[in-house]
């Protein structure tokens, strides 16, 4: 691994390291691929699963490359709004996603927002269908326990 040579600049003994000559030479990366979430704000909308008006949680989901712990090219990237009340989750259009960023907020309508993740149907009485909320133990239209 070590090679001795004369120097004769500097007219002494100087070790130099073999690079690829060796069987156990080896070179050390580290690398991967990371997801990440950023929380973009809210934005005051009717949710399109359940119809309750709420502030809706704005995010930026996306996956980087990363080079020794430090993230170097984002890809993959996607919009989401999630209800409080309901747990839904919907996708945003990549177009308003950047505009709500970039603008720090903004308008977001209907035909921006696509359900991805429906959650309504574990929030309904089972007894008269009603929607609730999650932490409730009885339904507050009929009375029957949940």
């Amino acid at each position: 691994m070590y090679n001795w040579t004369w120097d004769r600049r500097r007219g002494y003994p100087r070790s130099r390291v073999n690079v690829g000559n060796d069987e156990n030479d080896m070179l050390f990366l580290i690398g991967g691929i990371a997801p990440r979430n950023k929380d973009l704000g809210k934005c005051r909308r009717a949710c399109r699963a359940c119809g309750s008006t709420a502030d809706l949680q704005i995010s930026k989901n996306y996956s980087v490359v990363t080079f020794f712990f430090i993230p170097i090219i984002p890809f993959c990237v996607s919009y989401t709004a999630a209800c409080p009340f309901c747990g839904s989750v919907m996708k945003l259009t990549k177009e308003k996603g950047r505009d709500f960023e970039q603008n720090h907020g903004g308008t977001i309508h209907d035909g921006d927002l696509h359900i991805t993740q429906n959650n309504t149907a574990a929030h309904v009485c089972p007894s008269c269908g009603t929607q609730i909320i999650t932490n409730q133990n009885f339904c507050y239209h009929c009375g029957a326990r949940l």
